[in-house]
């Protein structure tokens, strides 16, 4: 029982800081381009984890990536390299606020999967849950002004597409989680993403070497997504079921929104703040459900 409270906790912490790594990830693909980001982020999200790994002592060996080679190759198609591409390059023609709210479609796309994939039973209740859920999002990303984030742009759709991709490895994560570590699973996704994606690197888009803010966020983004909030999704997935993983994510803004308005001066309305107050609540109502399910 103490690992599933300890998972859920982990849960319930990645969306904090992917939401704050979203903004400097934001940041940086604004001066960068988007395949530096995505390839350079891999690296050296990769070369901090394998550290971090032996501090935990956390071992991988070619056995057990052999033995999970298709688990792992799926994991590194859907989400190192086509979701990173899609989120990434959509990112660089929206603005971050818009993307912190269309990465809040993810949890309908993993419950969508359980039902058709996974044979996973969805009930009434869990539904009205998530909406109520996702009206919180709404609020908290736009302020109530809904036609702003619905035009059709092609930025939009792009963050739309890498959430359902995002979605479609969770249960490739949650087997790596259990087989060979959620550290040691995150870094060699990222390392083996990042070098088939290099060649493009440097043939399309090669890096400028000059120094710019935009290393800096992308430094920052890398300690936040990649070290710790991915490492804690991995984690969370030993025990917490898939959606409530991916609906937990919707506390993210919360944290989110203050550190882009200090970055890029966005502002939190009225009607954002009542926003982040019904996703705290829901949240809460979700993490119950979770610890009730697992007694039951």
């Amino acid at each position: 029982m103490i690992s599933n409270y300890s998972d859920l906790i982990f849960a319930i912490l990645s969306p904090f800081f992917s939401s704050v790594a979203t903004v400097f990830k934001s940041g940086a693909v604004k001066t960068l381009s988007p395949l530096t980001v995505v390839v350079v982020g891999g690296f050296l999200g990769s070369l901090f984890l394998f550290l971090l790994a032996r501090v935990f002592k956390e071992k991988v060996t070619i056995h057990k990536i052999r033995l999970h080679f298709r688990s792992l190759s799926a994991l590194v198609l859907l989400r190192t390299i086509l979701g990173e591409l899609f989120f990434t390059y959509g990112l660089s023609q929206t603005e971050v606020i818009k993307a912190i709210f269309f990465t809040k479609i993810e949890p309908y796309f993993v419950l969508l999967i359980g039902v058709l994939f996974l044979r996973e039973k969805i009930k009434l209740y869990q539904i009205f849950l998530l909406t109520i859920h996702l009206t919180g999002a709404i609020l908290l990303s736009t302020g109530g002004n809904i036609g702003h984030v619905s035009s059709a742009q092609v930025g939009d759709l792009f963050i739309i597409i890498a959430m359902a991709l995002f979605a479609s490895s969770y249960n490739y994560g949650k087997r790596l989680a259990h087989s060979i570590g959620s550290i040691t699973s995150n870094a060699v996704a990222l390392g083996v993403g990042s070098l088939i994606l290099l060649p493009f690197m440097v043939f399309f888009s090669p890096p400028k070497l000059s120094w710019n803010i935009g290393w800096a966020y992308l430094l920052i983004y890398v300690i936040l997504f990649n070290v710790v909030a991915l490492t804690l999704w991995f984690a969370s997935l030993r025990s917490v079921r898939d959606w409530i993983v991916s609906a937990l994510r919707y506390i993210g803004p919360v944290l989110g929104a203050p550190v882009a308005y200090f970055l890029f001066r966005e502002t939190l309305s009225t009607m954002q703040i009542f926003g982040a107050v019904i996703i705290i609540m829901t949240s809460f109502l979700i993490a119950r459900e979770h610890l009730m399910s697992r007694r039951s």
